[in-house]
Parts: structure tokens; C-alpha cells; sequence
């Protein structure tokens, strides 16, 4: 892992344990090491990147832009993958390229950021729902999609923050069975690799 990605998934780690931060819990977590780990961290405050207030770490304003662009990025990278199956260069003007290649107008943009920002966990911590194997559960964090979309799976009951179980899979990128707040839902392959989960550990 380069220096630059230790440094994300540092601020990343931060904004998912709500400004707390021990190294020896980070370093296992992120399985880098904890000396690697003390230098992000010294370079993230070098760089303006956090500040600490009593024993709390806090983004800065240059912070959650880096954090921001880190998440569109992933999103970007999940999306071609699951959903354009293309090759994606990195991009530099998340505004153009979300509303020219994507069709986002400023309304989906501030939904898509404001959902991004809101999770609660790292973002690598989610997946498409299309990757949990049937038996497998999760919890919704957003959803890629237009105004039309989220309004649509908000009215069944899918929103940030549900769990969701993988029922049954059919073949050949067919419909997601899935069961949602007491009731089972077929969900066509289209619409479920546009929902991003974070996997909920089986009980055993």
C-alpha cells in the first residue's frame, strides 16, 4: 500500500470511529503498520489535513475534500465495475463527469455527496448488494441512482440504514430475491448492483 493510501485510509478510519483513533487498534484494522500508521498521521496534520481537539482527531475542510474526492472515486470504480463493466481512469473533475457520463444533475450530485459523507464506516466496507451470496445479509448504505430510483426503493422499504437478506440468486445477471423489513421483494439485476451494502456478519 502506498503512502498516499495509507494517509486515505487513515482519515477514513478517523471519520468511522467518530475522532478516535488508537494506532494499535488502526494498525490491525487497516493491516498496515503501526509505524506507517504514525507517520500518516503526522503527515496529515503537517498537512492540515486534521486537527485534534482534546482526544478526538476532526477533518478539516481539506480533509473531508480529500475524503470526498477518495469516495467518489470508489463509487466510480464500483460503478464501472459492476455496473458499465468498463476500464475507468482516474477522474479530476468529479462535477463534469458525474453530470456528462453519468446524467447527475445538481440535485443527484448533492443526494449522491451527502450520502457519501454519511457513512458510517469505511467506504471500502461496501459492496454492491449483486456480490453477498445467497444467505448473506446487509446493511443499505446508498444507493447509485437518479432522484426516480431512490424514490422508487424508498417506497419499498429500501433506504440507508435497513438490513437487507440475500435470498435467492437466479442465473445469468437474473432477479435478486431478497427479504427486507419482514417482507420478500424480487429486485431486478439492474437495480440491485446499483445498491451498496455493508456486509452483516452471519451469526454462527
Amino acid at each position: 500500500m502506498n503512502f498516499e493510501k495509507i494517509l486515505i485510509e487513515l482519515l477514513e478510519f478517523i471519520t468511522s470511529n467518530e475522532g478516535k483513533l488508537n494506532l494499535d487498534e488502526a494498525s490491525k484494522k487497516l493491516n498496515t503498520s503501526r509505524e506507517e500508521l504514525a507517520k500518516a498521521l503526522n503527515e496529515a496534520l503537517n498537512r492540515g489535513l486534521i486537527h485534534k481537539i482534546d482526544e478526538r482527531f476532526k477533518l478539516t475542510i481539506q480533509g473531508e475534500r480529500l475524503l470526498e474526492s477518495h469516495r467518489e472515486e470508489y463509487l466510480h470504480r464500483m460503478v464501472h465495475n459492476y455496473v458499465e463493466e468498463t476500464a475507468v481512469d482516474r477522474v479530476h473533475d468529479w462535477d463534469h463527469h458525474w453530470r456528462l457520463r453519468h446524467g447527475f444533475d445538481l440535485e443527484d450530485l448533492n443526494t449522491l455527496r451527502g450520502d457519501l459523507k454519511a457513512i458510517p464506516a469505511r467506504i471500502e466496507e461496501t459492496t454492491p448488494l449483486i456480490t453477498l451470496s445467497e444467505g448473506e445479509r446487509g446493511k443499505i448504505v446508498y444507493v447509485y441512482g437518479g432522484r426516480g430510483l431512490i424514490r422508487r426503493l424508498a417506497d419499498m422499504g429500501l433506504t440507508p440504514g435497513v438490513e437487507i437478506a440475500v435470498l435467492r440468486k437466479a442465473l445469468l445477471n437474473g432477479p435478486v430475491e431478497v427479504a427486507v423489513r419482514g417482507t420478500n421483494l424480487a429486485l431486478g439485476y439492474g437495480v440491485a448492483r446499483r445498491i451498496f451494502v455493508k456486509r452483516v456478519p452471519q451469526h454462527v
